[in-house]
């Protein structure tokens, strides 16, 4: 092993070993974890679980955020809303470990691989961690039941019970407010386009923009598909037909380079939502369950259901 490579694993297996010992406990996953009280330095793996921190009130604490999904020019500069952006993707453990966090938070289970950076080696080291529910193994379709208990349980951890329950009390009215728009209206067929890079990716079923578009007053056009996660051809979306469709616009996928393609395929343009041009593009964080979820399903609602003249 090159003596470089050896220093390193020196420091980490060194840090590992000197962590403070962890007081009481908070359940996340379906377990009970060490609590690290208070924490004074978190950092965030992926951008929109950096997002409900902020929301929470947490910015003075947050040291660092990796995997911007959709934000280029933080990434360019090298801030999120004031935040060091630390890493394209996730950190190494070891510029994670150089930071000497007491609080690491997750949005996709990826942020915790089973190596040094698992919650498991964290923990052994007095680092608390987090995984938004929406991510735990085995999570239910309850999505918006997620994003309250991550409010009511960061907002714990964090000292900001009352903020946590103001942000709730927000998701549950922009809900309503988006149930009164398509209250007694039809409920448009839309397609969810995650990513063309590979085939047409999208979700069914179990997928969570499913239950976003619900909120919203439309659904699936792939629901019947019982799968989080499908890959459509262009002849089977053309038999689908959906009335509207939905681009993720994320930095790896943009929506500008989806809707080039679909307005160029001699098949894709051939879709009703291409020809009326119903293409509504959404950054990709607010189509994964977090503190924007309700909100989107509002701005969805009013596009969806435009007032009647």
């Amino acid at each position: 092993m090159p003596r470089t490579a050896r220093a390193r694993c020196l420091a980490i297996l060194l840090w590992l070993a000197s962590g403070p010992a962890l007081a009481g406990s908070y359940e996340n996953c379906g377990k009970s974890w060490p609590s690290p009280g208070t924490p004074q330095r978190i950092v965030a793996l992926n951008q929109h679980s950096a997002d409900l921190l902020l929301a929470l009130g947490a910015g003075p604490a947050l040291i660092g955020v990796a995997y911007l999904d959709d934000d280029g020019q933080a990434m360019a500069q090298g801030q999120y809303h004031g935040v060091p952006v630390i890493a394209r993707q996730y950190p190494s453990a070891e510029v994670l470990y150089s930071l000497k966090p007491d609080l690491v938070v997750g949005g996709f289970a990826s942020a915790f691989p089973d190596n040094f950076s698992s919650r498991e080696r964290l923990g052994a080291i007095g680092v608390g961690s987090y995984l938004l529910e929406s991510a735990c193994a085995g999570h239910d379709e309850d999505y918006f039941g997620h994003i309250r208990r991550d409010l009511l349980t960061l907002g714990q951890l964090l000292g900001k019970q009352e903020r946590a329950q103001q942000l709730i009390a927000q998701m549950d009215t922009d809900l309503a407010s988006a149930r009164a728009l398509y209250q007694d209206q039809p409920q448009p067929s839309v397609f969810y386009l995650d990513s063309e890079v590979n085939g047409l990716a999208s979700q069914g079923r179990r997928g969570f923009v499913g239950v976003l578009l619900q909120a919203a007053g439309a659904r699936n056009s792939f629901a019947a598909i019982d799968r989080p996660r499908l890959v459509v051809d262009s002849e089977t979306l053309l038999a689908n037909d959906p009335e509207v469709m939905l681009l993720a616009d994320a930095l790896w996928s943009p929506a500008a380079r989806k809707r080039r393609l679909l307005q160029g395929d001699p098949v894709l343009s051939r879709l009703r939502a291409v020809r009326e041009q119903r293409l509504i593009d959404i950054p990709f964080t607010q189509l994964v369950p977090g503190i924007a979820s309700a909100r989107t399903a509002l701005e969805l609602a009013r596009r969806l259901h435009p007032p009647q003249d």
